[in-house]
């Protein structure tokens, strides 16, 4: 087996692997990446380093920049499947695929974005693409005197969408329905916030966090991806995130359970072992079952 190479350049780090009848590669894009940490907690080898954001007068200045370990990296591309805003990248043998999910150690995170478009009219004045803090909606409009007359059709970047139902919210006449994959809990100690700092409103990617006018912040859970990036700038460790529930396909190996208790709540980890153990004694069950 080669090692692994790596590459930066500005804005991406690209991490590959050659072998005679195999190609993985791993690409971070940095501009994409807001240093939200789910990849840090997950990753196996623990091969993520982030280097800290940096604020001032309670204003975001810079990002928590990540970068990755060659030596320890495995090109597992668990961190790719994870991450919330599509910022890591894996592939295998130029199929989009990470090296676990193909080992069926790993599923997928069920999201999912479906827009009725036969519903969709020029009275809902585009509030999908309006409402998108990603700008990963496009629609296709045909106007008449500078007025939407028809709307032919709506294009969704699945690399910007991060599925916080923004879109879904906003539309006036139900046309969009999504399923995302986590679903959390925001916690946040106001005593400690600090006097007018807004990090935490400044890194979230679905602009689920508002400044109130009476002071303080306030969470949207409607919103929320539970993506922890909050969590992972704010200064004083007032807000703390929880993942409660994730969506995946179903996957038969204990690995997933063990990975669940590094990045989700050991809650979720229970329920998963709870519903493998049901499974396994349905399926012994119906196996002792005589035919007939």
């Amino acid at each position: 087996m080669e090692a692994i190479s790596k590459r930066s350049r500005i804005g991406e780090i690209r991490l590959e692997r050659r072998m005679l009848k195999r190609y993985d590669l791993l690409i971070l894009k940095r501009n994409v990446c807001n240093g939200c940490s789910l990849c840090i907690e997950i990753c196996p080898k623990n091969a993520i380093i982030i280097k800290p954001a940096v604020a001032n007068e309670g204003s975001l200045v810079r990002l928590p920049t990540l970068d990755i370990d060659e030596g320890k990296c495995i090109l597992c591309g668990i961190c790719a499947i994870i991450c919330p805003l599509n910022a890591l990248k894996t592939w295998v043998n130029n199929e989009k695929i990470a090296m676990f999910t193909q080992n069926e150690a790993f599923p997928y995170l069920i999201k999912k974005i479906s827009i009725d478009k036969n519903l969709c009219g020029p009275d809902c004045e585009i509030k999908c693409e309006e409402s998108c803090p990603r700008d990963a909606i496009k629609t296709i409009v045909e106007r008449q005197n500078g007025q939407v007359k028809r709307i032919s059709d709506i294009q969704v970047d699945e690399d910007l969408c991060i599925y916080c139902r923004a879109c879904e919210y906003a539309c006036p006449i139900g046309s969009i329905t999504i399923k995302r994959p986590f679903e959390g809990f925001v916690k946040i100690d106001s005593d400690k916030c600090p006097e007018r700092c807004h990090v935490c409103v400044d890194v979230c990617p679905s602009d689920a966090i508002k400044i109130l006018k009476e002071g303080g912040i306030e969470v949207d859970k409607k919103l929320c991806v539970a993506c922890k990036s909050c969590q992972t700038v704010c200064p004083e460790r007032a807000i703390s995130v929880s993942i409660e529930q994730v969506s995946h396909t179903p996957v038969k190996s204990s690995t997933w359970i063990t990975l669940l208790q590094r990045f989700a709540s050991s809650k979720v980890a229970m329920k998963e072992m709870a519903t493998k153990s049901t499974a396994k004694r349905s399926s012994r069950i119906q196996t002792l079952q005589p035919t007939t």
